[in-house]
């Protein structure tokens, strides 16, 4: 069960880091085509719907840190259980 436990927070812990990667890299990619060359005598304005894409990039980063947290809980859980099965053996 324990060896279980660690596999599950492996694997978890390995996706959260994939989500905050794909977060980052899709943010990134978002906010460089935004960047367009001003024109003479006209001002750069945000597009309006911006401020809530970035507030979906940034909640994606943070769920991919609570899964990562998640996936380390989750691994110290299967190292504790094993450390305790083996004092408990004879």
């Amino acid at each position: 069960m324990g060896t279980f436990l660690k596999i599950i927070g492996i694997i978890t812990l390995v996706f959260g880091i994939i989500v905050i990667v794909f977060t980052l890299f899709g943010m990134s990619r978002f906010l460089s085509f935004l960047t367009v060359p001003n024109l003479p005598n006209e001002s750069s304005t945000m597009m309006p719907g911006t401020s809530w894409a970035i507030a979906g990039n940034i909640s994606g980063a943070i769920g991919g840190l609570v899964i990562i947290i998640g996936g380390a809980a989750l691994y110290c859980l299967g190292a504790i259980y094993n450390n305790v099965m083996d004092m408990k053996a004879p």
